[in-house]
């Protein structure tokens, strides 16, 4: 751990980041032009250890400050590493520059995004403002709808369970009132079948008494002769 801190502070030394505006990539890197790939790559490990903002080596510098120097290194580590960075830097383009600004415009993008600004900012003038107030009273009015539609919803359902209840009751009662009629109706049938039944046997036994009554007079002596 103590010789890692050693190696960080003594290429701390080796390689700060340059103090004029505009550095070019070979100069960020402390690389001639004729470097090779592998030193460009093994000299990017070296400034992003020494100079990423979580590093220590880094800390007496403000954080936005640190952020940028970063945001350079990476750049310039891509305009080195293209195959064509060493010509179009020697021409009027800057590959560098062109990274950093595209870095900058996407963090930019990505900042715009985070905020969510609404589509209206921007606009200017008597249009845009009536383009938002439009935009505005659109959101109100759904709102309102929904409201509205709510409010509906809420206030029916209980009428329409309360009519479901009493159309189920009332058929409840009916189901059992017939219950009750046929009930009624079986006990009258059957008491009317009973007396019919006791009817017929007691008709019965009469007219057995009267045949037992006549064979018992004729089978009197001189019942016939008289």
């Amino acid at each position: 751990m103590v010789a890692h801190i050693r190696h960080a502070s003594t290429s701390a030394n080796s390689f700060p980041f340059p103090t004029h505006p505009h550095p070019t990539p070979h100069q960020i890197f402390h690389l001639s032009p004729s470097a090779s790939q592998q030193e460009i790559k093994a000299r990017y490990y070296d400034l992003v250890r020494l100079h990423h903002p979580d590093s220590p080596m880094c800390q007496h510098i403000s954080p936005s400050e640190r952020h940028t120097r970063f945001q350079r290194i990476s750049a310039a580590y891509a305009a080195l590493r293209s195959p064509d960075s060493r010509g179009l830097y020697e021409s009027s383009v800057d590959p560098f520059r062109e990274e950093l600004a595209r870095r900058r415009r996407a963090q930019m993008r990505r900042e715009a995004e985070m905020a969510r600004h609404p589509r209206s900012a921007g606009m200017a003038g008597a249009g845009g403002e009536e383009w938002a107030a439009g935009g505005d009273d659109r959101w109100k009015d759904r709102v309102m709808i929904m409201i509205g539609l709510v409010s509906l919803v809420v206030g029916l359902y209980p009428a329409l369970i309360w009519q479901n209840m009493g159309a189920v009751d009332g058929r409840h009662r009916a189901a059992a009132k017939n219950l009750a009629q046929a009930r009624r109706d079986a006990r009258e049938h059957g008491q009317e079948q009973r007396l019919q039944i006791r009817k017929r046997v007691e008709e019965n036994r009469r007219l057995a008494r009267e045949a037992k009554e006549r064979e018992t007079e004729l089978s009197e002596p001189g019942v016939g002769t008289q």
